[in-house]
């Protein structure tokens, strides 16, 4: 994939309405409360979007039945391919499907009831064509919002990235920027997708509002004050590729948004005391950053090979 600015034409991009948005999520072996999470986004998107990165037979049957509802259309992948390249799958279908706008969820994000009147709302208050607007969350493992400002509809604040739940995205623009990129995986696709958004001329906002809650990583029960510095306790696989793509992304972009390349160096800093410190299974997880830093040095991407995952597990 080429990074940097892209050079591509599109017509003017639409208005965004509650007619022509759709709602994509990615799900891999969802939990039973998956269908009612997925009822709640329902109510407010005229399609749901499923794409299935090669979930076991229970989660499939439920998926399946789900996908009985007109308004709710599944695309069923025989393996898990990542997140990145399953996202890119659902906007292509979104767009194939008449949708110019798309919302895209975790499978375990937990919508509120007003989330979609309130990004319409951001989008109208910032008047600018080329835009991606992410939603505010409740932090459910740290019980706080990840941003705090005044909670009016209306109010938005500026970033230079957001995550990928509740971020409301052109269609049209996203592919034409190239979509996520697939060589991730997982981890970091939304920070390098917008960063590559923002070389292009798009701005990058979050609504003030919370609009949603958000679980990151695995809350650390600790009793210790200092506890609270604790990082997202994820898995030893899901340390590897937070390591080698947050060092990725900030050596691609170092020179375009170097203090936010240096707060992500800071980040893994920390997330590698974290480990050392607070968290369970410390060798694996160890093992698995280092690794993750050096491939990230050789560029080795793509998915885990089976020997690695069978070794951190």
């Amino acid at each position: 994939m080429t990074l940097g600015l892209v050079v591509f034409e599109m017509t003017t991009i639409p208005v965004p309405t509650t007619d022509s948005v759709c709602a994509i999520v990615v799900t891999y072996n969802p939990d039973a409360e998956f269908r009612q999470r997925i009822l709640h986004v329902l109510a407010q998107f005229p399609m749901v979007l499923i794409v299935d990165n090669g979930s076991g037979d229970l989660a499939t049957r439920m998926l399946q039945a789900l996908a009985s509802n007109e308004k709710i259309k599944l695309i069923s992948n025989p393996d898990n391919i990542g997140i990145a390249k399953a996202l890119n799958q659902g906007m292509v279908q979104a767009f194939k499907d008449g949708f110019r706008w798309a919302l895209t969820l975790d499978q375990d994000t937990v919508v509120f009831p007003d989330l979609l009147d309130t990004l319409l709302a951001v989008h109208a208050a910032c008047g600018i064509e080329r835009i991606l607007i992410g939603g505010n969350y409740v932090n459910i493992n740290k019980r706080r919002n990840f941003v705090d400002c005044f909670e009016d509809e209306n109010c938005f604040l500026d970033r230079k990235t957001v995550i990928t739940a509740g971020t409301l995205v052109p269609l049209e623009a996203s592919v034409a920027l190239g979509g996520f990129r697939d060589d991730y995986f997982i981890d970091s696709v939304d920070h390098e997708f917008c960063l590559r958004a923002r070389a292009n001329g798009f701005k990058i906002v979050i609504s003030c509002k919370p609009v949603m809650g958000q679980y990151i990583g695995n809350r650390i029960e600790a009793t210790a004050w200092w506890s609270k510095f604790a990082s997202f306790n994820h898995s030893a696989i899901r340390k590897y590729y937070i390591a080698r793509n947050t060092l990725v992304t900030a050596r691609d972009y170092f020179f375009r948004e170097p203090a936010w390349a240096l707060r992500q160096i800071w980040r893994l800093l920390s997330d590698f005391g974290s480990i050392l410190l607070f968290e369970s299974n410390k060798y694996r997880k160890c093992n698995a950053f280092i690794t993750g830093i050096l491939d990230g040095l050789r560029n080795k991407m793509g998915p885990l090979a089976d020997n690695r995952i069978k070794f951190w597990k």
